[in-house]
């Protein structure tokens, strides 16, 4: 296939991955709700789910992830109690812990006003993994993973009585690590001996603030809400292999990359919405979501502009909502309209419509949903980064992802005796998916042989999603979910689930970039005594496949397997990678209700299975620390 300009040049060097990984979701009444697929999850010590007789059913948003607080994303086996975001209801909270490999986590938060009607505070999230060492070859014999990432905020919420509650949130987050994958092997035969390799380094800068007014429901039923999002994210560097070698600096390091300015974006977003209620159980309303995305201009070493124009977004949900007795229906349509979107060269105007339609019946402790759902979700650089870490910092195209059906039909049941449990069937249909998951190997071995991987004829991977002209990935499927729970008292709690996701190129149910057909996790914790909790995890992904169009320097093709795809002008390819299987572990005494000190280990099994290609992970990390309440 042939390239004309240095942007695509730039383009087709695309990324290895960190990852993406176990399904969490958040359920809030009346708003979409988006599935969390974050893979570093995966390290994390089990989490308490709390399952209800409510659906909670896949999010689409113009606007982020709508969480309380920021998905942390962090690519290493960090664990700590509050890793879930799930705060305390008191006054002030500290939590910390250290281990191998300096792993260490500190979650900290004080409430300054803690009244009936007004609440302010602030908080600070910060995770570190220093010291753990790879071993990839003889240039980065030296090396460490380097990782450190921060958040810290401020929050605020006002009730006015009789009118409506003003809140909001100011954050500002810091990131910094290497590309510990990187080892320039594609120049190791003329290095001098004694070389070592010079590894990349990133920055990332992020500030959002959240603003809102939700007023109260006058006696006519009416309500609105209104709020404003501003956000900036911002990469240091983008590296991209160098087309003219290397270099060795004159201290002996070499470095194989050109360093560029990365992407820096700025999101804009105005909501409000707006409801009538009827004492019978009828609400009318309407959803209304605006979106600015500003970029800025950022040019390769031929003066060619390598970042995305600045775009925007309308979006409006009307919908007509039922309730009464034991049934709740909603009924509705999502209305997209994307301006200025797309690859470079090829903007153009997008309108989006889905169905956003929800029917759910409870009595006791049984529960019955349906949900036919889609949406858009803007394809920003700060979304690819929640799906992966080591995400590539520029954005090739702004396409919108699309879902024009996202269906599910599920039930509850319980608690019975302490048991609970339920299950789902849930069919989707995705258009524009990025292909992602080769950044750090393509920094590591740019257009050459990588191990494992064998590419007769010169190919190399590069998800269309970079590249000119690249729409993503179209692919529907179905997904059996089902899960489980038991509680007895304090002494004993269990809670168990599971996802068959069959997938094969085009058909498959998106839950990652490694698209496991099975994902299963386990736990168990004990309380033999009051002050001492014990728990056990297990977390398994299996069958996985990543998928991704490649492009050819010769008639000569791959002998990786090639998944027919005639929509296509280069062939769709899967690269099996290995299943993971992790055990953890926590044991806690807690010396009053507010003191405690834990130990915990991630990966007993000691496994150092590659998440995502040429990827390296680390094996057990043990971590001791201490949590307060006050």
């Amino acid at each position: 296939m042939k390239r004309t300009s240095a942007f695509s040049a730039l383009m087709l060097t695309l990324g290895a991955i960190q990852a993406q990984g176990l399904h969490e979701s958040i359920g809030v009444d009346g708003k979409y709700v988006r599935e969390v697929i974050i893979q570093d999850k995966i390290y994390t010590l089990p989490k308490k789910l709390n399952f209800t007789l409510e659906s909670t059913p896949p999010a689409y948003s113009l606007t982020g992830i709508p969480t309380p607080f920021r998905p942390q994303g962090v690519a290493m086996p960090t664990v700590t109690p509050f890793a879930d975001r799930q705060v305390p209801d008191t006054k002030g909270y500290l939590d910390f812990c250290l281990g191998s490999w300096l792993d260490g986590n500190l979650s900290a938060g004080y409430r300054f006003v803690n009244t009936e009607r007004t609440v302010a505070g602030a908080f600070i999230q910060a995770n570190t993994s220093l010291l753990w060492k790879p071993e990839i070859s003889e240039l980065t014999s030296d090396i460490h993973r380097r990782l450190a990432d921060g958040r810290v905020g401020v929050y605020a919420s006002h009730r006015f009585d009789g009118k409506g509650t003003l809140d909001g949130t100011v954050l500002y987050g810091l990131s910094g690590f290497n590309y510990y994958g990187y080892s320039a092997l594609q120049d190791l035969i003329w290095l001098p001996a004694g070389t070592k390799a010079d590894v990349p380094t990133q920055t990332v800068n992020e500030v959002r603030g959240d603003f809102g007014w939700h007023s109260t429901r006058n006696r006519h039923g009416f309500s609105y809400d209104a709020g404003l999002d501003v956000s900036y994210l911002g990469y240091r560097s983008l590296y991209l292999p160098s087309p003219s070698g290397g270099v060795v600096s004159p201290d002996g390091r070499y470095s194989g990359l050109t360093r560029l300015r990365g992407d820096r974006e700025t999101g804009l977003r105005l909501n409000a919405s707006a409801r009538k209620q009827w004492s019978g159980g009828s609400e009318l309303g309407a959803d209304l979501r605006t979106t600015l995305m500003l970029y800025t201009k950022t040019e390769d070493e031929s003066g060619e502009q390598v970042s995305p124009d600045n775009y925007g977004a309308v979006g409006l949900t009307p919908y007509y909502r039922f309730s009464r007795g034991l049934l709740n229906i909603r009924v509705g349509a999502d209305i997209d309209l994307i301006l200025n979107a797309g690859p470079a060269g090829d903007r153009y105007p997008a309108f989006r419509i889905a169905p956003d339609v929800r029917l759910d019946w409870r009595k006791g402790g049984v529960g019955l949903y349906l949900n036919v759902l889609g949406g858009t979700e803007l394809r920003t650089l700060a979304w690819m980064r929640s799906l992966d870490w080591y995400t590539m910092p520029c954005t090739g195209t702004t396409n919108p992802v699309y879902s024009p059906l996202d269906a599910a039909l599920g039930a509850n049941f319980g608690p019975y005796g302490g048991f609970s449990a339920g299950a789902s069937f849930r069919y989707k249909v995705t258009r524009g998916m990025p292909e992602g998951g080769w950044y750090m190997a393509y920094l590591n071995y740019g257009g050459s042989q990588m191990p494992g991987i064998s590419f007769p004829g010169g190919a190399w991977p590069s998800p269309e999603s970079f590249t000119p002209g690249g729409k993503g990935l179209n692919i529907h499927g179905m997904s059996v979910e089902a899960h489980a729970a038991y509680t007895l008292g304090r002494i004993l709690e269990i809670k168990a689930s599971g996802t068959y996701q069959p997938q094969s190129g085009r058909t498959g149910y998106f839950n990652g970039y490694d698209r496991p057909r099975w994902t299963a996790s386990l736990s168990a914790l004990v309380r033999p005594v009051s002050q001492l909790s014990i728990e056990v995890g297990y977390e398994y992904r299996g069958v996985r496949n990543i998928y991704s169009s490649w492009d050819w320097i010769s008639d000569t093709k791959s002998d990786l397997p090639v998944v027919d795809d005639t929509e296509r002008d280069s062939p769709l390819s899967s690269l099996r990678l290995p299943d993971l299987t992790l055990l953890n572990a926590r044991a806690g005494w807690q010396f009053t209700p507010k003191i405690g000190i834990f130990i915990q280990a991630a990966n007993l099994l000691n496994r150092h299975d590659a998440i995502l290609p040429l990827t390296p992970t680390s094996g057990i990390s043990v971590t001791g620390g201490v949590n307060l309440l006050f």
